[in-house]
């Protein structure tokens, strides 16, 4: 399987709503509500509203051949205005979402890997998410350098610390 990783374009729009929808309802099955249908809780619409206007809106697709597959994006909330996942104005929550037959490929560590890059490189210090606690992906998050923060009952609030050695201070640009 030939995947390719690439940062995300305003024209990503319509496969990131898709993706999120995927994210939301991962454990449905022919139940699955439509994407018009699934995407108006407000939580959910404000996962990807005014996405790109807002500092710190960053997002990779993954495509296999010329088929994008997966997506993952994080964003920054603030006390008033934030989705599951938030830790703090300084943490942005972590979104992923691969379609079900690409699932289990590699491709969300794929896109995991590219978004700790990223933010490593803009001196993020941790990114966060939310994950339900009987959610095949909660493996692949602890694989990832995912930690328990938070037990929410059915939820788990992890965090990924980007400082690689502790203690080491960064040299100025």
């Amino acid at each position: 399987m030939n995947q390719r990783l690439r940062e995300s374009q305003p024209e990503d729009l319509p496969f990131l709503r898709e993706m999120l929808h995927e994210a939301v309802f991962w454990r449905a099955g022919a139940d699955m509500p439509s994407l018009a249908e699934g995407l108006v809780l407000p939580e959910v619409v404000r996962s990807l509203e005014n996405w790109g206007e807002r500092a710190g809106d960053t997002g990779v697709v993954a495509t296999v051949g010329s088929t994008p597959v997966g997506a993952a994006w994080y964003r920054l909330w603030t006390d008033d205005n934030y989705i599951r996942g938030y830790v703090n104005q300084t943490t942005p929550v972590l979104v992923i979402g691969v379609r079900r037959d690409y699932r289990r490929r590699g491709v969300g560590g794929m896109l995991i890997d590219w978004l700790v890059a990223r933010a490593s490189a803009h001196d993020i210090q941790r990114i966060s998410l939310a994950v339900s606690k009987d959610n095949h992906a909660l493996r692949l998050y602890r694989h990832r350098g995912f930690a328990e923060y938070v037990d929410m009952g059915d939820t788990i609030l992890m965090v990924r610390s980007l400082e690689t050695f502790p203690g080491l201070t960064r040299r100025p640009h």
